[in-house]
């Protein structure tokens, strides 16, 4: 089993840099991170803790996900598991 602490927001983000890449990550009871050319663009659902309203951090999301989309420059989706793109992030 891969570490959760293996996926990260700033590898995620080099990962998309590099390879040109959009990347969607979906938890799906937190809400969705979007990160397209190493950019981060969050998107989520809005929840309740206590007395305040809001969206989790994407910290939060990414440790979360379930699924992991990957969309290439040619315009093929992947979907991957939180293994498939643990591993994916330490091969490139």
């Amino acid at each position: 089993m891969i570490e959760t602490a293996a996926i990260t927001v700033e590898r995620l983000c080099i990962f998309s840099d590099r390879t040109h890449t959009l990347v969607t990550i979906d938890a799906p009871l937190f809400g969705s991170v979007m990160i397209l050319n190493g950019q981060l663009l969050e998107k989520g659902y809005e929840i309740e803790v206590g007395n305040s309203k809001g969206f989790p951090p994407p910290e939060h999301i990414i440790a979360e996900a379930t699924r992991f989309w990957v969309l290439n420059g040619t315009g093929i989706r992947k979907r991957m598991s939180r293994e498939e793109m643990a591993k994916l992030l330490d091969e490139s």
